[in-house]
């Protein structure tokens, strides 16, 4: 006896297959842990979700991923910081480095250095007072950098030294000193200003400032 050809099924019984298949590929059980997720990842989840059901997979996947990437800027962005570690005493998120010279001024930068956390070292730019003539930049927790950090570096070298005054990088990690390298800025700055701890960062900084103790 011959096997049933595919025109012999109902439509009816391969709608109830379709149903069925994808009920078990929906992936329900992610919709009772939204609760427990940040709303910006059930944001990108609920967006997808909707496209595939209105339009198609392949136009949901690509906006997905187009939303998960800038989600994942912002969360850089939100944990960069750039802190000080000289300033008031009892001054908080400031950490203190004892006997430097009152014209030097270190700040500290946590996370990675990308366009969405860049902004962070404008505020940077602007808290560099005309008391500072030597400004230390402590790199050693920055994991990455890209070009729009790199380009507010240089913002900052430029303002120091159109003012006569010397930026010092401070242990920068393998990615970003060799960005840093390969785009000239590190000769730009000087290779002499470019430190591989906080104690070698101080002491040129103090021989910048004509051996100030």
């Amino acid at each position: 006896m011959a096997a049933p050809l595919a025109a012999d099924i109902p439509l009816v019984t391969l709608a109830a297959v379709l149903l069925v298949v994808a009920f078990r590929m929906g992936g329900w059980g992610e919709f009772r842990l939204m609760r427990r997720r940040p709303q910006g990842d059930v944001l990108v989840f609920l967006t997808t979700f909707a496209l595939t059901v209105c339009f198609d997979l392949t136009k949901a996947v690509g906006i997905g991923v187009i939303l998960a990437a800038g989600l994942f800027v912002k969360r850089v962005a939100e944990t960069t910081q750039v802190q000080a570690m000289t300033g008031e005493q009892g001054e908080p998120g400031h950490e203190q480095i004892k006997n430097l010279p009152g014209d030097l001024v270190v700040y500290r930068v946590f996370g990675a250095l990308l366009f969405g956390a860049a902004d962070k070292l404008d505020t940077v730019l602007r808290r560099t007072g005309g008391e500072v003539n030597v400004f230390i930049l402590h790199m050693v927790s920055v994991t990455s950098m890209d070009t729009t950090a790199l380009d507010r570096l240089e913002d900052l070298h430029a303002k120091l030294h159109r003012h006569g005054r010397h930026l010092i990088l401070c242990g920068p990690h393998t990615q970003p000193y060799f960005m840093m390298g390969k785009a000239g800025f590190l000769d730009l700055v000087g290779r002499d200003n470019v430190a591989g701890d906080i104690d070698a960062a101080v002491t040129r900084a103090k021989l910048l400032l004509g051996g100030r103790k």
